[in-house]
């Protein structure tokens, strides 16, 4: 019995089967293919395939159409160029990204102005949809800043930026974030609604599907954490979103540790600039003072009294406002000399918490704001009545 197909038949069947093959892959091969932030590249590559599994290259040739069909074949080999060239270029491209973005948030000036830019930086950076920065104190967990890149849901999204409002969460060592503080290293959640690791209210209240985390290393000890997911896109996180998410928190450590280092310098900059300050105070008061010479008798059957340093201070102290008590202006002459609040303890013979009562006290009556500007007020006071003399 003949065969109902004819030879070009079954040929063009043959073509038809492995174009649609051909066609099925390399729509794999797009869906696999990393995620490039900000580009319809993945898009634009479907929309050919979709375009060319509408046509068949066997009965283009079958009606002679033999330029079309060789235009059809060309399509399917630039799409496979495309495809190749996408899939190698992401890594460096996605590492480009995070050392620009990594490049701004160093820009910030204060350790407060990083924390606040982070999250926006990593979703540009690696193509996340939300992503969230938290401090690590002790055992607590305490979410900070909540960045929302496409706001496709925003009852969603405010409930979870409400819910994280001084949240703090007890880490337990079953969770993943606990995880994270012993091995250092990163984790990709899936199926984060039936995780019951996970904290169950921030999964629930945040509706995420799966999500990546990472911690912050700063100073060789994790400080924080960054969650991120694709909640609007839908798209689904790899271990690639793993990799590339940890990749930014280092970075952002590093950051973070210079930057605390520069506040610290800053206030220690200060602090030497108000002591020096007072001592520049002082010498001028010193060198401004009058030298004069005072002759005093004192007869020889009288016997000089024993003078202490407290009485010594006293009779030299400058004259300060009223309000002060005998043994405060004691302490704070002691404080002028430069004497520690130990030293001054061992001086009047009394405990050190004592002194610091009267320091308070001092800057107080004084209106000062700290030890500093109450021995400047009282070397001011000096040098001036040194003149009026």
């Amino acid at each position: 019995m003949a065969s109902p197909y004819s030879t070009t038949t079954l040929a063009q069947a043959d073509l038809r089967v492995r174009q649609g093959l051909l066609v099925s892959a390399l729509h794999v091969a797009v869906d696999a293919a990393p995620a490039e932030p900000g580009s319809r590249l993945a898009s634009a590559l479907a929309a050919r395939l979709e375009r060319i599994d509408g046509e068949s290259i066997g009965t283009e040739l079958q009606a002679g159409h033999s330029a079309r069909a060789c235009d059809l074949l060309a399509e399917l080999s630039a799409v496979q160029t495309d495809l190749r060239e996408r899939t190698l270029g992401m890594p460096f491209q996605a590492l480009s990204r995070i050392r620009e973005e990594l490049a701004r948030v160093r820009r910030a000036t204060t350790s407060a102005e990083v924390i606040a830019s982070a999250p926006a930086a990593l979703c540009a950076a690696c193509g996340f949809d939300r992503a969230m920065i938290s401090s690590l104190r002790g055992s607590t967990w305490l979410p900070a800043t909540l960045h929302v890149e496409v706001d496709t849901d925003s009852a969603v999204n405010a409930a979870f930026r409400d819910f994280i409002q001084d949240l703090r969460i007890a880490l337990t060592s079953s969770m993943p974030e606990a995880e994270l503080v012993r091995r250092k290293a990163p984790a990709l959640i899936q199926n984060a609604q039936s995780e019951t690791r996970a904290f169950r209210p921030l999964i629930e209240v945040s509706q995420t599907r799966e999500y990546v985390v990472a911690p912050i290393i700063a100073g060789g000890s994790v400080v924080g954490y960054l969650h991120a997911d694709t909640y609007s896109s839908g798209r689904r996180l790899t271990g690639d979103d793993r990799d590339r998410i940890q990749i930014f928190a280092d970075g952002l450590g590093l950051i973070l540790e210079r930057t605390v280092l520069l506040e610290r310098l800053a206030l220690q900059r200060e602090r030497i600039g108000k002591a020096f300050y007072a001592a520049r105070t002082m010498t001028e008061g010193l060198s401004a003072a009058p030298v004069q010479l005072v002759r005093q008798n004192i007869p020889a059957t009288e016997s000089r009294p024993p003078v202490s340093l407290p009485s010594m201070l006293a009779a030299s102290a400058p004259r300060l406002p009223d309000g002060l008590t005998p043994r405060e202006r004691e302490v704070l002459a002691l404080l002028a000399s430069g004497a520690t609040n130990a030293q001054i303890a061992d001086r009047l013979t009394v405990s050190e918490t004592t002194v610091k009562s009267h320091v308070k006290h001092i800057l107080r009556k004084l209106h000062a704001s700290n030890r500093a500007e109450a021995i400047a007020r009282y070397l001011y006071l000096a040098r001036s009545q040194d003149r009026a003399l």
